[in-house]
């Protein structure tokens, strides 16, 4: 059973089929699409973003999880958050997507930090790494929010040179927005 998170302002729990219409708001956004990586491109309609959720949830061996996110009051998705395996290796990677409309506003530091804190207390995880394009600043700006600290450019991953942040267990302590479990 996956687990459920929540945080002062969201909850991030399981895809559901149902969530296809307000994820393809997301995922059908080449604005949102173009920074991830690996490369997702843009998702063209309701079916195929059904697809896409039913994949995840297939695909997914703890820790490896996608998770939806959501306004706690509101119940509106607001975006997704995953971790996944960086192949060959065994790293473990975070990501986060908002919708366009939840920019700005702090969810994807919220989010990833809540996601990292669970997959580090329940799900064995000494540490996650984040790939950032290098003209991504925004998610940049996210990684250090969660406490991630800038390690290098690496072309390991992705076949492309991408920014590399890592948070490690022992960091949690210093984050000075976090709260201990």
């Amino acid at each position: 059973m996956e687990p459920r998170i929540e945080t002062d302002r969201l909850v991030i729990g399981p895809w559901r089929d149902t969530d296809a219409p307000e994820a393809l708001a997301i995922y059908g956004d080449e604005e949102v699409t173009r920074w991830l990586t690996p490369e997702m491109h843009r998702v063209p309609d309701e079916a195929a973003m059904r697809a896409v959720l039913r994949q995840w949830q297939a695909d997914d061996v703890k820790p490896v999880s996608h998770w939806a996110v959501r306004e706690r009051d509101a119940q509106r998705l607001v975006g997704g958050v995953a971790l996944l395996r960086l192949a060959p290796w065994e790293d473990i990677e975070i990501g986060w997507q908002l919708a366009r409309t939840a920019w700005g506003q702090g969810y994807a530091a919220e989010a990833g930090e809540a996601v990292a804190r669970w997959s580090m207390h329940h799900a064995n995880v000494d540490e996650l790494f984040a790939l950032v394009g290098a003209s991504n600043e925004r998610a940049a700006a996210t990684a250090r929010r969660i406490g991630m600290e800038w390690i290098g450019e690496t072309e390991e991953y992705h076949h492309r040179r991408l920014e590399l942040y890592r948070l490690r267990h022992d960091d949690l302590a210093y984050c000075a927005t976090c709260e201990e479990d």
